[in-house]
């Protein structure tokens, strides 16, 4: 707060004497107050080309006891697959980048606890919240799972060990936490890159409006924790039907 005032991108508003201490954005030539925001502020976010709503960020939970038993005990030889150690103490797996520009990354993290951590990191290019979309995304937990087991079936070199029952389908994993966002490119001309970042947060969701820097827009997101299974997820969201496929589509 302090560095705000000083840039003078805020001031105390004199209406209130009561501890906290109100601010408000400070106002500049030929502005005018609404409801206690500039006019020009609210102007603007109507303005912008709002696009159509997304996900990224997104973890899945899954407990496997065996399977990480087989991951943790076998780590010497999955070095040789591309898996690693965290600081933590957990073994993730190499990444599978897709997407159409191949900035979407997925991994799976294991935990001596037996849980499983999905993660999927693509900030740079959400995932839409559309059949289409959330279909490639499903096709690749699909490959995900299907990589993984055929690495640790190579390893253990036992088709008696029923490595598939240890890893349950993706519809099942539970969706731990997801942001789900809205872009916008502002108008032609207009600076909005040095906005600071507005974050909120109750007891259930955190929600920010920031600058993407590496996108050049404006995002607006939620971030929620639904802990609820990918395929009620999926039903929340208006989509009944996106069963797993043989043949992954999402890179294409």
């Amino acid at each position: 707060m302090s560095l705000l005032s000083r840039r003078g991108d805020i001031v105390r508003w004199q209406g209130c004497r009561s501890k906290p201490q109100l601010w408000v954005p400070a106002l500049k030539e030929n502005e005018n107050w609404h409801g206690g925001f500039s006019e020009t502020l609210l102007e603007i976010l109507e303005s912008l080309n709002w696009e159509s709503l997304r996900i990224h960020d997104i973890r899945l939970r899954v407990y496997s006891q065996e399977l990480c038993n087989i991951v943790f005990g076998g780590y010497s030889i999955l070095q040789g697959y591309g898996f690693s150690s965290r600081k933590d103490g957990s073994i993730v797996s190499p990444p599978i980048r897709w997407g159409r520009l191949k900035k979407r990354k997925t991994n799976a993290v294991f935990y001596r606890s037996g849980t499983i951590i999905v993660e999927v990191s693509c900030s740079c290019d959400p995932i839409p919240a559309d059949e289409i979309g959330l279909r490639f995304f499903t096709e690749n937990l699909v490959d995900l799972r299907r990589r993984l087991l055929r690495i640790l079936y190579r390893m253990v070199e036992s088709a008696s060990i029923p490595l598939d029952e240890y890893l349950e389908l993706p519809e099942t994993w539970i969706v731990a936490q997801v942001h789900i966002n809205r872009d916008a490119n502002s108008d032609e001309g207009l600076r909005l890159d040095n906005i600071p970042t507005i974050t909120l947060m109750d007891f259930s969701r955190t929600l920010r409006l920031y600058y993407h820097r590496k996108l050049c827009k404006i995002r607006a997101e939620a971030v929620v924790h639904p802990e609820i299974s990918l395929k009620e997820f999926f039903k929340r969201l208006g989509l009944h039907d996106l069963g797993s496929t043989n043949t992954p589509f999402y890179i294409t």
